[in-house]
This record gives C-alpha cells, sequence and structure tokens, in this order.
C-alpha cells in the first residue's frame, strides 16, 4: 500500500490584504485629510475579496458623496477601480480619479451629476468593482431614510463594520454615530 500526502499552498491575486494598523490619512477630491486608526477586520471577513472599501454613503447632500478605505495594507492605485450605482452596468462605469490612496486611508467622490454622471438616490445602492476584470470590491444597498437629509449610511466602526445611519456625516474623516 502506497500513502500519498499532499499539501497544497493556495493565493488569489485580489484576496484582501488586513488592514494596517497604523494611523491613516484621508484624501478626497478638494483635498482634505485627517489621521485615525483602521480597525482590525472582524474573523468572518477573512476571505473576503473587498480591496476598496464603501465606508460611508451621503446621498441627501448637495452634492452627494460617498467615502472609500483602501482596506490593504499597501498604497493603491484607484485608477484601477471603477464605480457604478447600478449592478454589473459597466457602460457607465466611472473610473475613480484619486489617484493613489495610502494603506487604510480614506478618499471622498463627489456625485453631482456632472463630474459623476449620476447621483445617489435616497435608497439606491453603489458598487466598485476592478476595472481590468470587473471582479467586485465592494458594494452597499441602502433604503429609503437610511441615508437621510443632514445625515449618512455609514460603517461604524470604520471600514468592517456594519451600515448604520448616522446623523453626524463625517466626509474625510473617521465615522461616528
Amino acid at each position: 500500500m502506497r500513502t500519498v500526502l499532499f499539501i497544497a499552498i493556495l493565493g488569489c491575486s485580489n484576496a484582501r490584504d488586513t488592514p494596517p494598523d497604523a494611523s491613516r490619512a484621508a484624501a478626497s477630491v478638494d483635498g482634505g485629510s485627517t489621521t485615525g486608526d483602521a480597525p482590525p477586520p472582524p474573523a468572518s471577513d477573512a476571505g473576503a475579496s473587498r480591496i476598496i472599501v464603501i465606508n460611508e454613503v451621503s446621498a441627501q447632500s448637495d452634492p452627494d458623496w460617498f467615502e472609500i478605505v483602501n482596506a490593504t495594507t499597501s498604497p493603491l492605485d484607484t485608477s484601477q477601480f471603477i464605480f457604478v450605482d447600478k449592478e454589473a452596468d459597466f457602460d457607465k462605469a466611472v473610473p475613480f480619479t484619486l489617484g493613489t490612496i495610502g494603506p487604510g486611508a480614506l478618499a471622498t467622490v463627489d456625485c453631482d451629476g456632472v463630474t459623476v454622471p449620476f447621483k445617489l438616490g435616497s435608497g439606491e445602492s453603489l458598487w466598485v468593482y476592478r476595472a481590468s476584470d470587473h471582479a467586485l470590491s465592494d458594494d452597499v444597498t441602502w433604503a429609503v431614510g437610511e441615508s437621510p437629509d443632514g445625515g449618512s449610511y455609514a460603517r461604524i466602526p470604520d471600514t468592517f463594520g456594519p451600515f448604520m445611519t448616522s446623523m453626524h456625516p463625517t466626509k474625510g474623516a473617521p465615522n461616528e454615530l
């Protein structure tokens, strides 16, 4: 009788790195910045492929906006990613133009109907994909009232927490209730 032992080493090029423990700097289209700590991912997210994470959505603002986080431990060129407000609607996909953002860094995108050809509805979805192969990085759907006038729909804590309605929008800064 022959015994054969197989050892497999698996890797995935689009698997999410764990977030940094160090402070993070935020970037935005208007050049603002701040610092904060990126929380560790919950154990249930260990196999997720989220690279860019949607962190906060303010769909009742002027202009509407959303915030992303680089959920990796390396700088990330955002031009490698696209976003849409309808699942897999790649004909209308918008490339990120935020440049490179650091590990755990926040960046914001204004959805004004001009620079970004759509605004965010009071009940809608937002999808982020890798441009090269349309691999989903992250998505969020909010119901009417979950991103209220004067508020936002935000991950609390940042990056890997569940989405909650917040009456304290924190564009480019750590989220709070």
